[in-house]
């Protein structure tokens, strides 16, 4: 029997025909398997031994596009159903055949990948990450990781990587495609800090471009440790003003997910920002000297700020764009709130102003005049009805209307900052020792908890929609402790005091520094 003529060359030019992987002498490719160097066919090359080849080709481009896609959209473990369904139709001989889909997504489950500790927990050092957002170098001390890093965008690492975001995580994680773009090797020209990591760490395992990254870093570093960690949720990119911070607060817009953060700057000025937008919606000069203190209304279309020239200000920048005086401190404003239509502030001539927006009395009344070494924080009810001061040696709870003490809460410590969680129940008091004490509003004002670990003052405490607590103090060091009030966790720390510490409706926790740094953390998790 003659020997027939054999099939194309399974191996094309550009490298394997799956995933265009360099041909070696290897009978089989050793990044997807695909068998390069076959035994001679006896017989004649039928259609039907043509079609049963194309078809196997077929099916393991489809294969290798699909698990790209499947890594994309966050599988195994995080899958997102509709991004995948997105990606699908980016793969090679799409859309996948019945059983193709969950073939793919049962291998994922199954593969085995050596992890190390909690997620978000990595070694004191340098610490090099790989993720969807690209290399990033940061420093940890004692767990606490630095909230300034460098950071590498895959698109800066690998300029021919596509621009939309989900073509450009099928690329990374391996997909080809029907354009064929296979992205090089990346590697920084400038490592900077990164050249001194003493830990490489992937949150990509199995990720095609990723892997050669870490390839390439682990023969630049051979002395730093490897460990892959599961990929945390996706944190949105630091936002920077060159400008600095004074004051930082955080609220919700017109809309549910329309999140504004607002920063008073040490040239008086105030800014708006959509969260995570780079584009400010406003900025105005409001003040003569810096920002001292601000609050964002319910609507997320008007704010009100104080500042060191003592003038308490409204401004409604997403409305009218109308600006007006409430009232006058003699000397710096400490701290102001508004609530149901009405602003408290707090000043260094050590009184207390209520201002109700559109009466038709200019200018806001004294509500009441407190101690002078009273004067340093200031907390309201949702309502109004309730104003809480803070000083050097407690809190008073004061009527919204009349100023009169209902209550008080004597500490050893002067009280730095106050919060009050949701319903208004538990008001959380951050004092000069570094400890946050928890007092029940309706049960005696009893302590329900402690909670230490600050090296400084707390300048910061903000409750969460879980009813777990963010402290930060003036070394710039930011806490979380969990709802049960027994877990805390040191989740980074900012080169200069802490601005603003917030968490968004979604959970996520916000810092902002006063170098003009606002950075999302993780938040940790506890069963």
């Amino acid at each position: 029997m003659a020997i027939s003529e054999a099939p194309p060359p399974t191996a094309t030019d550009e490298g394997c025909p799956v995933c265009l992987a360099p041909v070696t002498d290897e009978p089989d490719c050793p990044h997807c398997g695909w068998t390069l160097d076959g035994n001679l066919v006896l017989g004649r090359l039928t259609p039907g031994i043509r079609h049963a080849f194309d078809e196997r080709l077929a099916a393991a481009r489809r294969h290798l596009d699909l698990t790209a896609a499947a890594r994309a959209a966050g599988y195994p473990g995080h899958g997102v159903p509709e991004r995948l369904a997105r990606l699908e139709s980016l793969i090679r001989g799409g859309p996948p055949r019945p059983g193709e889909r969950n073939d793919v997504l049962r291998e994922l489950e199954r593969e085995s990948t050596p992890t190390h500790g909690r997620s978000g927990q990595v070694l004191d050092g340098v610490t090099a990450e790989i993720t969807v957002r690209g290399l990033r170098a940061a420093v940890f001390h004692q767990g606490i990781e630095d909230a300034e890093a460098t950071e590498w965008p895959w698109t800066h690492l690998l300029p021919e990587l596509p621009q939309d975001e989900d073509e450009l995580l099928f690329r990374l994680a391996g997909g080809i495609g029907d354009h064929a773009i296979t992205p090089g090797t990346p590697e920084p020209k400038d490592l900077g800090v990164a050249a001194t990591a003493t830990v490489l760490v992937s949150r990509l395992p199995g990720w095609t471009v990723p892997e050669r990254l870490l390839a390439r870093l682990r023969r630049r570093l051979p002395h730093a440790r490897t460990l892959y960690l599961p990929a945390p949720e996706p944190q949105p990119a630091p936002l920077r003003h060159a400008a600095g911070f004074t004051v930082v607060v955080c609220g919700t817009g017109p809309a549910p997910d329309d999140v504004r953060l607002v920063g008073g700057c040490p040239d008086g000025s105030v800014t708006v920002w959509r969260l995570w937008r780079s584009e400010p919606i406003a900025s105005r000069c409001l003040h003569n000297g810096l920002v001292s203190c601000v609050d964002l209304a319910e609507d997320g279309l008007s704010l009100v700020t104080g500042g060191k020239d003592g003038a308490v200000r409204l401004w409604a920048f997403g409305a009218s764009g109308r600006l007006r005086v409430l009232t006058w401190h003699d000397g710096w404003v400490n701290a102001l709130r508004l609530r149901s239509g009405v602003v408290f502030s707090l000043g260094d001539d050590a009184q207390v102003y209520r201002s109700v927006l559109g009466s038709a009395v200019v200018g806001g009344a004294p509500l009441t005049r407190v101690g002078w070494a009273e004067a340093t924080a200031l907390e309201a009810t949702a309502d109004g009805a309730t104003v809480i001061v803070g000083g050097s040696d407690g809190a008073n709870l004061r009527d919204g209307r009349t100023g009169e003490c209902r209550d008080r809460i004597g500490t050893s410590h002067p009280v730095t900052a106050l919060a009050l969680g949701s319903n208004d129940r538990l008001l959380a008091l951050g004092c000069a020792d570094g400890v946050v004490r928890v007092h029940d509003t309706r049960g005696g004002r009893a302590l329900v908890s402690e909670h230490g670990g600050h090296t400084g003052a707390v300048r910061h405490v903000t409750f969460g929609p879980d009813g777990s607590l963010a402290t930060a103090d003036s070394g710039g060091t930011v806490r979380v402790w969990s709802a049960n009030g027994r877990d805390a966790t040191a989740v980074g720390a900012h080169p200069d005091m802490v601005r603003g510490l917030a968490f968004t409706a979604s959970g996520h926790l916000l810092s902002a520094g006063g170098e003009g740094l606002v950075r999302t953390w993780p938040i940790p998790r506890t069963d």
